[in-house]
This record gives structure tokens, sequence and C-alpha cells, in this order.
């Protein structure tokens, strides 16, 4: 069915990034300090926020029948916004009753952070996952100056953050805010890519950099095990201006959550390395970015259910996939552009004006139409992981 309205053009990124900018120093300056006053518990988990530098894996009894024979939590794939899911899993299943003190539920999300400042991007009006969680909860202050950089393996583990706003960015009624736990980790930067010319699927050059990333993802489900996490929202971690191929993230994510069960032939001393997530009952992917979700979700295999949501938010622009299409490629350009400014070294920002080139070409070959602004901005890794 097409569309019932004229479309809307977008107002230019420079724009959007202003807005965005004033707002997130308001939100810094004034709304979140008077929060955090009205909330004791958000004010207390910000400063009971902590840096965890090489979690170890949970330590069990060998001979504990119930840690032997527990089963890998259950994995979910939703197209959608990390907070939009983590909202969903404080609904009992089966009374509908809605935790919304974390109390039961025990709901935990990845923020893919920056791993060299504190909210990444927030301030200058970036739009990737982690600003969007800076912008609707009083995560930020928790990030403290002496926490960075953030260390290769482990993160920023924050409990308590209250969620004030809604997905479009609306204020929160008092009654309706929520509380979430967080771990704020980053992923590799700029790996060496090696891409097939016949499928266009990129992988990792070298085994040391699949080694550590495989390494990240344990060391933040560590963390949220060790603080009884139950039910665990990650992403595409690393999949955006980052230049981790999907499906190589996919497959690492797979590997660690599932151990030997996702590899029929490993054996020998490779079962030693596989950890049990006890206490984990349930991981939920959100990766909004449909057309990343749909390569996350092949390269995963068997394993991963999709479980999206049968309505649509009202502003949402999945009846024009096109304009939805067009909207992703133009938000990942303007992030691109935000970190090639920031960069450091010309090495990096050669890298980066190489796939911003890359994203410009495939933009010049979608349909030249104007789309609407969505409701709110992506929130997704796709992206940007910070500057």
């Amino acid at each position: 069915m097409g569309r019932t309205e004229p479309s809307v053009g977008q107002p230019p990124a420079a724009f959007r990034k202003d807005v965005r900018a004033k707002k997130a120093k308001a939100t810094l300056n004034k709304t979140i300090p008077a929060l955090l006053s009205a909330h004791p518990r958000s004010r207390r988990g910000t400063e009971a926020a902590e840096l965890i530098a090489n979690p170890p894996a949970l330590k069990t009894k060998q001979d504990d029948p119930t840690v032997s024979a527990s089963s890998p939590p259950g994995l979910v794939l939703q197209a959608a916004d990390t907070l939009t899911v983590a909202r969903r899993l404080l609904e009992h299943p089966d009374t509908g009753r809605v935790d919304l003190g974390n109390k039961e539920a025990r709901v935990g999300i990845l923020n893919m952070a920056s791993p060299l400042s504190p909210g990444g991007g927030f301030l200058n009006g970036a739009g990737s996952q982690e600003e969007y969680l800076c912008m609707r909860t009083t995560l930020l202050p928790s990030l403290k100056d002496e926490f960075y950089r953030l260390p290769e393996l482990g993160g920023v583990y924050t409990p308590d953050v209250l969620v004030f706003r809604d997905d479009a960015g609306d204020e929160l009624e008092k009654k309706d805010r929520w509380f979430v736990d967080c771990v704020s980790a980053g992923m590799l930067r700029f790996p060496d890519v090696s891409v097939n010319e016949a499928t266009g699927r990129g992988s990792y050059a070298l085994a040391k950099d699949r080694e550590l990333v495989l390494q990240k993802m344990r060391s933040v489900l560590r963390i949220l095990q060790a603080k009884k996490v139950r039910k665990v929202v990650l992403g595409a971690w690393g999949c955006g201006a980052y230049g981790n191929p999907v499906g190589e993230i996919a497959a690492a994510w797979k590997r660690v959550l599932l151990g030997n069960n996702s590899n029929k032939q490993s054996h020998g001393k490779n079962k030693a390395k596989g950890e049990v997530w006890h206490g984990i009952e349930t991981v939920v992917f959100a990766i909004k970015d449909h057309g990343m979700a749909e390569a996350f979700e092949a390269a995963f295999g068997e394993g991963l259910t999709r479980d999206d949501p049968e309505e649509e938010a009202e502003g949402e622009l999945e009846d024009d996939p096109d304009a939805a299409r067009v909207r992703e490629i133009q938000e990942k350009i303007e992030q691109l552009e935000l970190s090639i400014q920031q960069a450091k070294t010309t090495q990096l920002q050669d890298g980066l004006r190489s796939i911003l080139s890359n994203l410009n070409a495939q933009l010049d070959k979608e349909p030249k139409r104007p789309g609407r602004t969505p409701v709110a901005d992506d929130d997704s890794d796709s992206a940007s992981d910070g500057p």
C-alpha cells in the first residue's frame, strides 16, 4: 500500500546535528541534575558506577548439577532500539505486569560506547546508540573522566540508570519512568578487513582481531552475569563507522553465547574455552536498521529467533523501504563526517574517508526523492559507535 501523505524533506544534516547538540547540553546541565535530585535511587546508581577491567569468568563447582546442565540463554532478534527492547523485557510474560523498578526482571543493556570519551559525540550532536542513551537516560554522569580510556577488556557498570524520555524524545511522566542496568564498553576500531569479491561480505584479515572481539564479548557478559542480570540487550556491536563486518560480529556472539553448541566440530581442549552463562535467561539483539538486522540474522543462523512486534510505530517509515534505506545511509554519512573531524591521525582520517566515499556512492544509486524525518533518530550501532 502506498503512502497516503506527501513526503516531507528532511532538514539538512548539519541543522539536525545542531539541534541535537543544543538539547544535549540542556539535558546534561539542567535536566539530569534535576532528575538525580528527585530520584535518590538514580543518584546512588550514578555514584556506584564502577570501572571493571579484565573481569574473570564466574567460578562454579564442576560437580554442581545445576550449572553443568544449564542451557544457553534464549536468543532473540528484534528490529528496534536498545531502550524499546529493554522496556519490553520489564513486562512479565504471563501477568503483563511491568517491573518499572527492574527489581525482579533484572534487565541490563550494552552501551556500545566510545572507548575514548564519556558519551562519545553526545555534546556535539552525534546520533549513535550511545548518544541516544545519554539523551534519554541518566547514564552520562556515571561515565566519569577517570574511567577513560576504557580498558581493552571490560567496561563501566552502572546500576539503576533512570530512563526519563521515550523514543520520540519526549519527557516521560514520573510514574512512567523506569530503571535499567548498563555496561558501557568499546569495540575494536577500524580492523583490517578482507572483502570477498563474489559475495561482497567482509571478514577479519587478522586472526588476532577475531580473538580480541570474542574476548571483549565475554568480558561484557561476565560483568552482567556477576551483577545478576537475567535479561540482556545487545546489538550489532561495532558494525557501524568502526568497520567491523556484521557477519563476523554475529558469528562471534553466537560462539560466545552458545559455546560448543554453535560448532559441532569443537573437541578436545577447545571444550574448556566455553563458558556457561548461568543466570542469564534471555539475550535480545536490538538492531533497528532493518538491513543490518537481516544480515545479522542470516550470519547468525540457527539458534536465533526473530521476534518483531506486529504493530509498527505510527511515525516509522517501514511502509516505504526506499525512503528508510536512504535515511539510514544519510545518518551513517553524517556520523562518519563527524568522526573524520575528530580523528587524530591522517591514517585514521583516510580510512574513514574511504568508507564515506563508498556510502556516498551507495547513496547516489538510490532513488532521488525526499524522505520524511522520522519521529526518532536511529538508535542502533549502525550509525556510529562514537567519535
